[in-house]
């Protein structure tokens, strides 16, 4: 029997940790399933250019300023990124301009993951909600994200109308499965983010130790704020552990150790080994879960991160936000029992649920 030919849409070209590693989590699952995947090579230029001046206006001075950091930020660890991305299979590039090269090209369409459905991220691209596979191809989604922006009443027909184009939809957050449900009168499942869908014992094939003397606190940050500085700074004095600062401290003053050029694998090494976690990132706690790292999360900041908020329910953790945090729970171990048992189960839930939708399709 022919292999189904999965054409996956995401964001994958974009020098994000997180971004890469569940464009390849997901594609190796959906081999695994018996299927012939491969991740569209498309261009999203309101992301991937942020110093295009239209992004001004649209961006706001702000997140304009940021994204240029940002992007200047990458730009080191970019070469690590593009060594990782060989890893994957992808199509032949394309923009929003050229999409009928590959409308007809898979069995199957497929939108996620990641926070795609995020009108502002993405300054409302429709093709992550699949407008261009040809009249008869079909059409799903697994873990999309609306992101932590709920569509405003200007963009709602547009939602409704694409979303129901789809033959199955699979959401990452349950706030998302209400938006959905409200939008297309039918609540699709949750499943887990594809970097959830290996163990740690996977992911450790694929990373690479760290050459650092002594135990560390690792700080990965995204958002500009003081707060994640201080708190790192605390527990530094409490501990007496130095800092190891993914990219660099973004605003504040801090002694520690920089690193801006890891790649995913290093990345992942840099988790696995250290002794506390401190990020305002969601797959920051993905991989400090992972691993069963102590760990520290920031899910109130620029964005309320509600997709931190609704992993540490899963794993009954919620008293390890930054702001919650009593001296004596500093250096407090933690048991990571019932956590590993809910992420297994939602690992094993959300498989079966990709196997039933691909099957279906």
């Amino acid at each position: 029997m022919e292999k189904k030919r999965v054409g996956v849409i995401t964001f994958h070209n974009y020098d994000n940790y997180g971004a890469i590693l569940q464009s390849f989590a997901l594609q190796k699952k959906l081999r695994e399933l018996g299927t012939w995947p491969e991740i569209i090579d498309y261009n999203c230029e309101y992301i991937n250019n942020p110093f295009r001046l239209v992004n001004l206006k649209e961006k706001g001075l702000f997140n304009y300023i940021y994204g240029a950091i940002g992007h200047i930020c990458y730009i080191p660890r970019r070469r690590k990124c593009n060594k990782f991305r060989k890893h994957m299979k992808y199509s032949e590039p394309v923009t929003r301009n050229n999409m009928q090269a590959v409308a007809g090209k898979y069995d199957i369409y497929l939108a996620g993951s990641d926070q795609i459905w995020d009108y502002k991220l993405t300054n409302f691209d429709q093709t992550y909600f699949l407008n261009f596979p040809a009249k008869g191809k079909k059409k799903c989604s697994y873990a999309a994200s609306i992101g932590e922006h709920i569509p405003p009443e200007q963009y709602r027909g547009d939602y409704q109308k694409l979303l129901s184009g789809f033959d199955k939809i699979l959401v990452r957050e349950s706030y998302g499965a209400d938006i959905v449900k409200e939008l297309t009168g039918e609540k699709p499942d949750i499943v887990c983010d594809p970097t959830l869908l290996l163990t740690a014992e996977e992911w450790s094939e694929l990373l690479k130790e760290p050459h650092i003397r002594g135990k560390y606190i690792l700080v990965y940050q995204l958002g500009i704020n003081t707060e994640i500085v201080d708190f790192a700074r605390r527990l530094k004095n409490k501990t007496g552990l130095q800092i190891v600062y993914v990219p660099f401290p973004l605003v504040g003053l801090l002694k520690c150790r920089c690193n801006i050029t890891a790649g995913p694998s290093e990345w992942m090494g840099l988790f696995k080994n250290a002794e506390y976690v401190i990020s305002d990132s969601f797959h920051g706690i993905v991989y400090a879960l992972l691993f069963n790292r102590k760990f520290f999360a920031k899910s109130d900041g620029h964005h309320k991160n509600r997709r931190v908020e609704e992993l540490l329910n899963l794993v009954n953790m919620t008293d390890r936000t930054m702001n919650h945090v009593s001296e004596e729970q500093l250096t407090e171990e933690l048991d990571f029992t019932y956590a590993n048992e809910q992420i297994d189960r939602f690992r094993q839930s959300s498989l079966q649920k990709l196997k039933e939708m691909i099957d279906s399709l």
